[in-house]
């Protein structure tokens, strides 16, 4: 059984207050997205003031949006195994999760479509278009997570992929080809914009 984390008891154990403090500092001073995401958590488990966080949240964004823009500019790709890398993507999807369920899909499908683009694994690839191609296809966010996605309680989450979703009540392979019409669209409009950025 996991011990609980006496989260009263961290508060006034100065080592763990300076860490924090060294923490914010780099946060401050850096533009890693990775580093803003630990203090982030850290924030979370402490239960600090929503202004707080929603700040932080907030420069992640802004550093996620950087990097994923340098990303689609130069033709990289994303790998996960790398920190800054999946805090950007983690970032990203959390966002694109965020505007999805303020009905905001045309900006959540950008979102999804470009997490697409700029992966290199196959299995996020995969779950990333059908994620876009299900709000083309006018899923809302409540039937997206209710009747489209499987979410496992049992999630390793020692595993990065699971910040994401990407099981799904049918095998990825028959979902993209009953939305085959979307996927379609989807993948004109990416080979469009390789096009223009080769130009």
């Amino acid at each position: 059984m996991n011990e609980q984390i006496d989260i009263e008891a961290l508060k006034k154990d100065e080592k763990f207050l300076e860490d924090i403090k060294k923490l914010e500092e780099e946060v401050q001073n850096s533009d890693s997205v990775a580093k803003a995401y630990q203090l982030l958590d850290v924030k979370l488990a402490l239960n600090e003031d929503e202004e707080g966080i929603n700040e932080l949240f907030q420069k992640i964004v802004n550093g996620a949006f950087t990097n994923i823009a340098k990303a689609l500019e130069s033709g990289n790709k994303f790998d996960i195994s790398d920190a800054e890398d999946f805090a950007t993507m983690r970032g990203i999807y959390e966002y694109a999760m965020q505007t999805y369920s303020e009905n905001l899909k045309n900006q959540a499908q950008e979102l999804f479509l470009a997490l697409h683009h700029t992966t290199d694994d196959f299995e996020l690839k995969d779950a990333f278009m059908v994620h876009a191609a299900a709000v083309g296809k006018d899923y809302t966010f409540e039937d997206f997570t209710n009747k489209l996605s499987k979410i496992d309680e049992n999630t390793d989450l020692t595993d990065p992929k699971a910040l994401f979703i990407t099981d799904f009540v049918q095998p990825v392979d028959i979902l993209l080809e009953m939305m085959k019409d979307e996927v379609e669209k989807l993948n004109k409009r990416l080979e469009k914009l390789e096009a223009a950025r080769e130009a």
